[in-house]
């Protein structure tokens, strides 16, 4: 079966239902995407008052209390829909408009109090479309693209395309990548830059690399690099990256060579990095120290250094447990990834290089999240700081999925699936998605939305409204992508 043909239908399936899925969320991250687009500036003032993470620095103006990498990149698809928006503001410029107030029929006031003040502004329908050009325009395509390389490389560490497509399948709608796709967001898009290091230090799969290896360590410097352009939290990622460089081309190479490939790990990130250290000189003045040291004091930026202490027992626990935002809460079967390192060495598991950087950056993330207090937050978000080691976490599991027992290996993929897609239709923690899916019947976040926001502005919508058209069509849309050519083909097993 020619690999490209499925890795194209893939690509459209994952596009299609991510963005089905999209959530209309209005994040910090949406105003700087907007400002850049529009204004080229990297001040949110407009907006001011929005968001609780927008502050003001006087004499300065306003900026966002985040680093501004997955704005930059959500304010590329924004600029290319600049046209299509400005033919549509002038064909119907009562769009930003204020409006009176409205309710919004959820019992959060806050998200009330959002939609009545972006309609006093003339901003809700705005925002309302940024939210989705971002989301369909850079989340989504990015998303699929990631469960098209997870395809690839599966594909040349088990040789069977039968068992990769539906182990990418499995990645990118059975963990808490389906989750985060739904709007503009940061931890994701870093998840992807760490898939992007990994796979170009560890191919081929299973073996050494030979040759390149500089160029390789810079590309891996470039994607952490532009991690830390995204998040801080990158930090300990980029770190145990380069330890792992040097101690895995000390033993191979020598030290010369772990010197100058780790010399060239440093050079990629530099870019990166000084785009990073401009912006915050641009917006804050100096150059080096992140946002969080300007905000106004919050409840957890005074503790420690601006919210960074030593790792609390109460988030070493809830970061993997809690209901509201644990990462194997959201993902049971990345339990077994844990199991890996006792099962024996297999041709197509990692190899115990590969585990070791595996579950480093694995620990150091979760060390990181546990120490930064603003992961108390998250039972807002749900599950968000420990994204990032989930596709790592994946390669390690993928052994754990094809040789333990078959009943141990459903069991880890039924209830898996089951939360992954009640979280991303619901978007709440994990038993009341589970409760609200399976008694009430599946959702998508955007009908939800409007249903709540009927009252300013389709009221005929109060009386409910059903996502089960949209999910027909759906289903039928993929029907078709999937038809073209022999229709048994995505589903042989074929020997790549």
């Amino acid at each position: 079966m020619p690999r490209r043909a499925t890795a194209i239908r893939l690509f459209l399936t994952g596009w299609i239902v991510y963005s089905a899925h999209f959530s209309s969320n209005v994040v910090r991250e949406t105003y700087l995407a907007v400002a850049l687009a529009e204004d080229f500036s990297v001040r949110v003032d407009p907006y001011l008052g929005l968001h609780p993470d927008l502050f003001e620095i006087p004499g300065r103006g306003s900026y966002i209390n985040s680093n501004p990498g997955a704005s930059m990149l959500g304010a590329g698809p924004y600029l290319l829909a600049r046209p299509l928006l400005g033919a549509l503001y002038r064909a119907r410029p009562d769009l930003l408009e204020p409006r009176p107030p409205a309710t919004y029929d959820d019992p959060r006031p806050n998200r009330t109090t959002f939609m009545n003040e972006s309609r006093a502004r003339g901003l809700d329908i705005k925002l309302g479309l940024a939210a989705a050009i971002t989301q369909v325009g850079l989340m989504a395509p990015a998303s699929a693209i990631a469960m098209v390389l997870m395809y690839f490389v599966l594909c040349a560490r088990l040789r069977i395309v039968r068992r990769a497509l539906w182990l990418a399948l499995l990645f990118g709608f059975g963990t808490p990548v389906f989750f985060r796709t739904a709007f503009l967001n940061q931890n994701l898009l870093l998840a992807y830059l760490v898939l992007g290091a990994f796979v170009t230090l560890t191919w081929p799969p299973g073996g050494r690399p030979s040759g390149g290896l500089e160029w390789r360590a810079a590309t891996a410097g470039f994607f952490l690099g532009t991690g830390i352009l995204c998040d801080y939290s990158a930090v300990p990622l980029a770190l145990v990256f380069v330890v792992w460089i040097f101690a895995v081309r000390a033993t191979d190479e020598g030290f010369r060579t772990a010197i100058r490939s780790s010399v060239a790990y440093g050079l990629g990130a530099v870019g990166p990095i000084l785009i990073l250290l401009g912006y915050q000189w641009a917006a804050f003045g100096v150059p080096w120290f992140p946002a969080q040291r300007y905000m106004p004091p919050t409840e957890y930026s005074v503790l420690g250094w601006n919210g960074l202490t030593s790792p609390s027992p109460g988030l070493l626990w809830a970061n993997l447990m809690d209901p509201a935002y644990g990462l194997f809460v959201f993902c049971p079967m990345l339990l077994g990834a844990l199991a890996t390192p006792f099962m024996g060495k297999r041709p197509d598991e990692p190899t115990q290089r590969e585990l070791a950087l595996i579950f480093a950056a694995t620990a150091a993330i979760w060390m990181f999240s546990s120490a930064n207090q603003f992961s108390n937050l998250q039972f807002n978000t749900g599950v968000r700081y420990m994204v990032p080691a989930v596709p790592l976490l994946f390669f390690a599991l993928v052994p754990v999925l094809l040789h333990a027992p078959r009943i141990v290996a459903w069991a880890l993929i039924f209830p898996t699936i089951a939360v992954s897609w009640s979280v991303s239709m619901a978007r709440e923690d994990v038993p009341t998605s589970l409760a609200r899916v399976f008694l009430l019947g599946p959702e998508l976040p955007w009908v939800t939305v409007l249903q709540r926001m009927a009252s300013g502005y389709a009221p005929f919508l109060a009386q409910g409204v059903s996502p089960l058209m949209v999910l027909v069509a759906l289903g039928a849309l993929l029907w078709l992508v999937w038809r073209g050519g022999d229709p048994v083909a995505p589903l042989t097993e074929t020997r790549t």
